[in-house]
């Protein structure tokens, strides 16, 4: 009697034996789970429906080579009016250098309900007029963008010294604006047939464009000092460096007019102190006409034959890219612009 009870309790100190050594197992296997690396950051053309508070209520789009490494820099490419952030990167060719050269895009696009009636072109675009949107303690558009920035360096160890922008027509003023109230995050920015920070002060101004005047706003600024003013009045008081800035456009553009160039101009160069004069000129393609100003800060890029469209030259070359049919072919202006900002060597 005695020996079938020892036997009994023996055989219940092993069941407790495997049940507790089971929960050990359980335990172990939880805390691997917990602990394991995160998943991979997803790469190739990626929608991101999560990267912030997103006060301007815009759709963030990625593009991230499988080959990118940690500490990659950042373009972040703006759209035009009516466009959107896919296929944007191939048609016009920047896809090619981030793959070549290794860094990511981001490509914020906008959304219908954000937007009015856009007059005589197709809306849905970037906000450059409202103050909300476009100015440092604004929190609207420009702020979404940053936090789309913030993104890329937390989630792919993006380089914060490396981050550029880049826009097309309404993207381009876009860039302007995101160069003007956030100099502290760009290094540089590429302006491709835009219009100037402060252009316009209302969603209705900024659609009198066209050949009568580029900026026909309620301000009549003439002056450099002018037009400088505005791009410092988007963060009062900043000290710190400027982003460099190229500007491209179209002699033949009808909806932008070219004096537009001159406008961005003549307010960079006043923000970086340097003449309107340029240091040098060049022809780096037939009817292409390149000024540089002051030590490199500004660049411009006139291409007399060129109508509101983007500067492509469709090939294999490493200075050549974008689609046909998609732009005007003459210089491919992502490889310009991605020498510009120092990416490729």
């Amino acid at each position: 009697m005695e020996s079938r009870s020892a036997a009994g309790a023996e055989s219940r100190f092993s069941v407790r034996r495997i049940r507790t050594l089971l929960t050990v197992i359980v335990a172990v296997a939880a805390t691997a789970v917990l602990t394991a690396a995160p998943a991979r950051a997803e790469t190739g053309f990626h929608e991101v429906p999560a990267f912030g508070s997103n006060p301007g209520n815009l759709r963030m789009f990625a593009y991230v080579p499988e080959q990118a490494q940690s500490g990659a820099p950042v373009v972040v490419l703006f759209h035009g009016c009516g466009g959107s952030a896919k296929d944007l990167d191939i048609d016009t060719g920047w896809r090619k250098y981030a793959d070549t050269y290794g860094f990511t895009l981001v490509l914020p696009e906008q959304k219908d309900e954000n937007v009015g009636s856009g007059g005589i072109v197709p809306h849905r675009c970037f906000s450059a007029w409202n103050p909300a949107d476009r100015t440092h303690d604004g929190e609207g558009e420009a702020r979404s963008v940053v936090q789309m920035v913030d993104h890329m360096k937390a989630r792919y160890s993006a380089d914060a010294d490396r981050v550029y922008a880049a826009g097309y027509s309404g993207g381009g003023a876009a860039t302007n604006v995101m160069l003007a109230a956030h100099p502290e995050v760009f290094e540089a920015g590429a302006v491709f047939f835009g219009m100037a920070y402060g252009c316009a002060d209302t969603e209705t101004d900024y659609f009198r464009t066209g050949s009568l005047a580029p900026c026909p706003g309620r301000y009549n600024l003439v002056s450099p000092t002018e037009w400088g003013d505005r791009i410092r009045s988007a963060h009062p008081g900043y000290t710190g460096a400027r982003p460099r800035v190229q500007i491209w456009h179209g002699g033949s553009d009808l909806l932008i007019n070219k004096k537009s160039l001159e406008k961005q101009r003549d307010g960079w160069t006043d923000v970086f102190g340097v003449p309107q004069t340029p240091t040098s000129s060049s022809s780096p393609a037939s009817d292409v006409t390149k000024q540089v100003y002051g030590s490199g800060q500004v660049e411009t890029y006139l291409i007399d034959a060129m109508g509101h469209e983007a500067p492509v030259d469709p090939g294999t070359g490493i200075d050549r890219c974008g689609t046909v049919g998609r732009g005007h072919d003459s210089l491919c202006g992502p490889y310009y612009a991605s020498r510009f900002f120092g990416l490729g060597g």
